[in-house]
């Protein structure tokens, strides 16, 4: 499987150059097994670099190796993973690679991998016989360090692990689909090896992850339908949002909150865990964003109280931004699927004054507790499918900002309601639904939409 997304998001600051890391190393290496990496595909859709490292104080810096994933891999099998008198000669086909590191208690080193292995077959064609989907990490275990001298030995463990599921045929696919040569040979990706997350035509499966692997198959650890609390942000830049907390039920039938998972899965949308908050995941492109607190990145923590920075960069934006007194600002990340780690996107984050651009825009449609009768459906906009609103409950949506819409109203007998609107990213729309009034829709003003909301909610 690849991974088929692009490199981190401080492309802006490149000019601080590349971090050229040292070739993978391993303390021993295996004896001569039965089989061995004979051959390694390079057919990652994103090749410009592993991922983004931090030294000291300095901005990230764009990582890779000198020579090449291939140039420097294939020594490595060689040298620690020899095969012996009569091995196989497998293909590794490399369709996944990305480092990243890890700020906390500790700084760690963090790579995600994805790689298929192929044999030989006498028709010249081979068979998949092995399939290697693996997140590794590593951290001298002290409370601060340089967690990109990790990398080498990190990487090195992780080829370890690819060499030992290689050699373990006993394990190996027992009826693995047989394929050309110029499909597994071929220096590119294939549609097909897309991770099943990002599949177009995936169902979410509700649950619980634990790591990334769980996430990127769609096979929560903890299957089933967590108890989930939201509570939605009423204030203009969090508008459309909530605060959300899960639980698990424990043998004694009680309710414990869960703060040790991964993400999880609503059956509908994902969620990926920052430190104490979880935040729902969004699809763009080829993979996720989240929009999250800019205080939750130890990076952009680091850079805004060091003097080097100001010394080395007299980028307006930045040095603004570095000096904003609050980390609770919303801000827009960007999810690393292979590693599992996120990343603050720069570019609309480190605006002097965010715009419109850099909010999303959002409509709320809400029904107070008191009014009476069954649930209605409403249309919040022409293209959009008809939802159930419920008394005491509302829907929410966010339309593009700007843009003329009718919101709908489709009452069990008459006919339908309509309200024409302009959501702007200024401030949230709010629009007050009471079935038997002489308005069943109207829109309220920005301080009564947004009490009524809260008085729902508590």
């Amino acid at each position: 499987m690849l991974l088929a997304f692009g490199g981190l998001s401080y492309g802006p600051l490149a000019a601080q150059g590349i971090c050229y890391l040292e070739a993978p190393t391993a303390r021993a290496a295996l004896a001569p097994g039965s089989a061995y990496i004979a051959r390694i595909v390079d057919a990652r859709a994103q090749r410009a670099s592993l991922g983004w490292v931090s030294q000291g104080d300095m901005l990230p810096q764009p990582a890779t190796f000198r020579a090449g994933v291939r140039a420097v891999f294939q020594p490595f099998f060689a040298t620690y993973a020899p095969g012996g008198p009569g091995a196989v000669p497998l293909v590794l086909r490399l369709t996944g690679l990305e480092i990243a590191e890890t700020s906390g208690r500790v700084e760690t080193a963090v790579v995600g991998c994805t790689a298929d292995l192929y044999a030989p077959q006498p028709d010249s064609t081979y068979r998949q016989v092995a399939h290697f989907a693996q997140v590794h990490e590593q951290s001298n275990g002290k409370l601060s360090g340089n967690a990109t001298k990790r990398h080498s030995a990190n990487l090195g463990e992780l080829l370890l692990d690819i060499a030992t599921v290689a050699r373990n045929q006993a394990t190996w696919l027992p009826a693995g689909p047989g394929f050309a040569s110029a499909f597994v040979l071929a220096p590119a990706a294939h549609p097909q090896e897309q991770l099943p997350i990002l599949q177009p035509d995936v169902q979410p499966r509700p649950g619980i992850y634990h790591s990334p692997v769980e996430f990127w198959t769609n096979h929560p650890s903890e299957p089933g339908l967590p108890t989930v609390e939201k509570h939605p942000y009423l204030n203009t830049e969090w508008a459309g949002d909530s605060e959300i907390k899960i639980y698990r039920r424990l043998p004694t039938n009680k309710l414990a909150q869960v703060t040790d998972a991964w993400g999880f899965c609503d059956g509908q949308d994902y969620y990926f865990r920052r430190w104490h908050h979880y935040y729902r995941l969004r699809r763009q492109g080829p993979g996720f964003i989240y929009y999250g607190q800019v205080g939750d990145d130890p990076q952009y923590s680091r850079l805004a109280n060091s003097q080097a920075l100001n010394k080395t960069l007299m980028m307006g934006a930045l040095v603004a931004a570095a000096s904003s007194p609050s980390l609770e600002r919303r801000a827009l990340f960007t999810l690393h699927l292979l590693p599992g780690t996120a990343s603050l996107d720069q570019a609309p984050t480190l605006a002097e004054t965010p715009g419109a651009t850099s909010r999303p825009t959002h409509l709320f449609v809400y029904r107070p507790r008191g009014d009476k009768g069954p649930a209605v459906r409403i249309r919040l906009a022409d293209d959009q499918p008809a939802q159930e609103l419920a008394a005491g409950d509302y829907l929410t949506f966010e339309p593009a900002s700007e843009q003329p819409l009718r919101v709908c109203l489709l009452p069990a007998t008459g006919p339908a309601v309509y309200l024409p609107v302009t959501p702007t990213a200024e401030a949230p729309t709010y629009l007050e639904c009471r079935v038997a009034a002489e308005l069943p829709l109207r829109q309220v003003k920005d301080a009564v939409g947004a009490a009524a909301l809260n008085r729902l909610v508590k």
